[in-house]
């Protein structure tokens, strides 16, 4: 099931910056940052942030294999 992330401002974030940072390291859920009542940025745990760029390293290498763009060795003797 998909949850809305939480929002907050940058008068927010001024005024309770140590308990929003807490939230987000306590849940790993990334808060976003509104502008203008818009999405602008979002503050994400640091732990979360490793995660994705795992995640979208592997499906560009998957992306990428797909292509056939990856070569496939049989042991790590072949690679030169």
């Amino acid at each position: 099931m998909f949850n809305f992330p939480k929002t907050t401002t940058v008068r927010e974030i001024q005024r309770n910056y140590k308990k929003i940072f807490e939230e987000v390291k306590r849940t790993k859920e990334p808060i976003v940052v509104m502008k203008n009542n818009k999405p602008d940025i979002a503050i994400v745990d640091i732990k979360k942030l490793e995660e994705l760029e795992a995640i979208a390293s592997a499906n560009q290498g998957f992306l990428e294999y797909l292509q056939g763009k990856a070569k496939s060795y049989k042991s790590l003797a072949h690679i030169k």
